[in-house]
């Protein structure tokens, strides 16, 4: 009787630790995939320029400690030097960027709602007027940066432009500053904005 139960013991052994080696053998083993990994460039180039507009829609070029945020994602150092702001109401990045040479480009179309010029002013611009701006990104070894567009004006929503008159209005020592800042908060807190706003 004894050895029919050590036999047995034996086989529930053997069986255990061939299941355990099989396991570990399907655990480090790949996995047949029926389709070949996507590629994710085109994606990954339009999240860093949708990062960008919307860093730049909040108003992160209109001071330093927002320039900091989008700094990273440009390949230049320093804030590009701007007379005009472009006041944005919503924006739109082309889903499919478009390859050549190792270079991307990405189309993002805005809704403009006029220009604020350092002294001149504020102009409104008619409604439903579209801009439509190119971006390149080049890829560097994974690296993605975007390395220039067409127009380099900052593109805040009204919201973050209101808030940046305003703050000029109360920083303001001269009378001539001050009247251009509250005639383009004037214009443009009565100019409606798209309801499709972002």
């Amino acid at each position: 009787m004894y050895p029919q139960v050590f036999r047995l013991a034996l086989l529930i052994v053997a069986f255990v630790m061939a299941s355990g080696r099989l396991l570990v053998a399907q655990g480090t083993m790949p996995l047949p995939l029926s389709h070949p990994p996507e590629d994710t460039k085109s994606l990954d180039v339009r999240e860093l320029v949708s990062k960008y507009c919307r860093l730049d829609y909040e108003g992160a070029r209109l001071d330093d400690q927002g320039w900091a945020k989008v700094q990273p994602l440009v390949e230049w150092k320093t804030n590009p030097d701007y007379v005009e702001i472009d006041v944005i109401a919503r924006y739109m990045v082309d889903s499919e960027p478009t390859e050549n040479h190792g270079k991307f480009n990405v189309t993002v179309h805005y809704r403009l709602l006029g220009t604020y010029n350092l002294v001149s002013g504020y102009v409104p611009e008619p409604p439903n007027t579209q801009q439509n701006v190119d971006y390149t990104v080049l890829d560097t070894k994974g690296d993605l940066r975007i390395i220039d567009s067409e127009n380099s004006l900052p593109h805040p929503s009204r919201a973050a432009m209101l808030r940046w008159l305003n703050e000029k209005l109360n920083a303001a020592q001269d009378d001539v500053a001050k009247r251009r800042y509250q005639d383009a908060l004037r214009q443009l807190q009565a100019q409606p904005a798209s309801p499709f706003a972002k």
